[in-house]
């Protein structure tokens, strides 16, 4: 008999206090009139933001896409030390760990001052992705010689 009440005493009553105690908690900050339960403590962004190097961009990426529609953006330089460089566009799925490759493409000599124009130059990255999520894409530009190199990433949803 006094077995049973210590087992009761040991494991019965600690679990019974941390509830009274964790709903008095909750319910005082709960309580308290500038105090809100936030359980998704980020907001969503209507656009996307492009993270790295200010001198390449993505131009005409959108923030949503649908499932199995062709993707149409291109990438714009802006620093003539990568003219006549390599273009490599790739798409993870962050989702993953590590990252899985979902698209990957390379241009070779993409010589983008006599045309100033916007790359791939004569040819397109039209990507379809058939499965609903968040992707994240990434731009690498590197010079002739395979000195430096220059990369912007950005996020997009397909639904």
């Amino acid at each position: 008999m006094a077995v049973k009440k210590i087992a009761y005493l040991v494991f019965v009553f600690p679990v019974i206090a941390s509830l009274v105690f964790g709903g008095y908690v909750l319910s005082d900050v709960l309580g308290q009139p500038d105090r809100q339960l936030n359980m998704w403590q980020f907001k969503p962004t209507a656009h996307f933001e492009q993270q790295g190097d200010s001198t390449i961009r993505f131009t005409n990426l959108v923030t949503n896409y649908t499932v199995s529609t062709p993707m149409n953006f291109r990438v714009m330089v802006n620093d003539t030390s990568f003219d006549c460089g390599d273009l490599y566009l790739t798409i993870y799925n962050p989702s993953t760990s590590p990252q899985q490759i979902v698209v990957q493409h390379a241009y070779f000599s993409q010589c983008f001052t006599q045309g100033n124009s916007d790359m791939p130059i004569q040819d397109t990255f039209n990507p379809v992705i058939d499965k609903a999520g968040i992707y994240e894409i990434q731009a690498e530009m590197k010079d002739k010689a395979y000195e430096k190199s220059i990369s912007v990433k950005a996020d997009f949803r397909v639904q």
